[in-house]
């Protein structure tokens, strides 16, 4: 298993960040333009008691060993079960692959903290575990490489499109 956390300073206040990142059409541009995905379709965000809930289907760009590659195959995909906490500012998920669900295990959690004006740090903590006989640990690797690329391409990203908005 492995256990991860990233940080990336985003150029909006925490409570736009947050206006950001729940808006819908934002994160489908990110997704798709922003990481190059293939597919991004995500569910309206709903009220579960304190916490408000958003299924997301993504199919990713993913680079991974030919070994690993061969076991998950063509179409990988998987649907985000994320979870906000709006008196935490805290946004929980796990992701469900659409392949060897019962081996492949990935979640985390999102924060944010203010770094001056107009300027927040997303905090990312990330959990991956995957079971399978042989290349368990190399698609751990795998995993985690591509969520680090992925994440570090979003802050870029959003940065930009901050700044186009701006001016």
């Amino acid at each position: 298993m492995l256990n991860f956390t990233l940080e990336h300073e985003i150029d909006c206040s925490e409570e736009r960040f947050w206006e950001l990142f729940l808006e819908p059409g934002f994160t489908h541009d990110m997704i798709v333009e922003g990481l190059g995905f293939a597919a991004c379709e995500i569910g309206p965000l709903t009220d579960a008691g304190d916490t408000q809930l958003r299924p997301m289907q993504v199919t990713p760009k993913l680079v991974l060993p030919a070994a690993v590659a061969k076991i998950l195959g063509p179409k990988l995909g998987y649907t985000e079960a994320g979870v906000w906490h709006p008196k935490k500012q805290l946004w929980r998920y796990d992701l469900r692959m659409s392949v060897l669900t019962d081996r492949i295990s990935l979640s985390g959690d999102v924060t944010t903290k203010p770094l001056g004006d107009n300027k927040c740090v997303r905090i990312s903590n990330h959990k991956v575990n995957i079971k399978i006989f042989g290349v368990g640990s190399l698609a751990e690797r795998a995993a985690q490489t591509n969520m680090v690329d992925g994440w570090d391409k979003s802050a870029v990203w959003t940065n930009r499109w901050l700044a186009e908005q701006s001016s």
